[in-house]
């Protein structure tokens, strides 16, 4: 979040080339004209920000993000709690089609590297992600990155009851995360399981 031309170019130097900046006020946003796509310098974000000021006036909050990778792969990836086996991490596709045919894998958490290869090549639109059908080829190795990570993340923390991670875009050279929402135990409790767990 940012109030000025100075605090916009800071932003997005630390987040990364390039970005998107938008009107932070969910009222306004709904208006035309309230994002600035494919920013890639500071000259951009001076000029946007200069249009933002004439619009909304000076100190008018606003957000910059990291612009989503395109072309990209929208996926969903998450962690359940098995009573009887613990924290599960699932992967699918986010296409429409693939949600409804119910198109997911699992694994137990943690995960090593070789779980997250065969959590991302057991569901059936994984083809998708290796350049088939028309699709370009996407940074597998940094969804499996992310998969072993979620796992861990999972394994170390037993407060986690569910965590959604909707959607994961999977671009050429890396993973974006768009939208995450956890469930922690109240009070945190000890999971069901018990019994040795995995190191990764």
């Amino acid at each position: 979040m940012v109030r000025s031309a100075d605090e916009a170019v800071a932003a997005a130097e630390r987040l990364g080339w390039p970005v998107v900046v938008k009107v932070a006020d969910p009222g306004a946003s709904r208006r035309a004209g309230t994002v600035r796509l494919g920013l890639t310098g500071p000259e951009m974000i001076r000029n946007a920000y200069t249009e933002f000021a004439v619009q909304l006036g000076e100190g008018a909050e606003l957000a910059v993000q990291r612009m989503a990778p395109q072309p990209a792969v929208p996926t969903v990836v998450g962690v359940i709690e098995n009573p009887a086996f613990g924290p599960v991490v699932s992967f699918g596709l986010g296409e429409v089609t693939a949600r409804l045919l119910q198109d997911q894998g699992f694994r137990l958490a943690p995960l090593t590297g070789e779980d997250a290869a065969a959590l991302v090549r057991s569901v059936r639109a994984a083809p998708l992600l290796f350049g088939e059908y028309g699709y370009p080829p996407v940074a597998v190795d940094a969804l499996e990155d992310l998969l072993v990570r979620v796992g861990r993340l999972a394994g170390d923390l037993p407060e986690l009851a569910r965590l959604d991670l909707d959607q994961v875009l999977v671009g050429e050279s890396d993973v974006m995360i768009l939208g995450a929402r956890a469930t922690l135990r109240t009070p945190a409790g000890p999971r069901l399981d018990g019994g040795p767990r995995r190191l990764s």
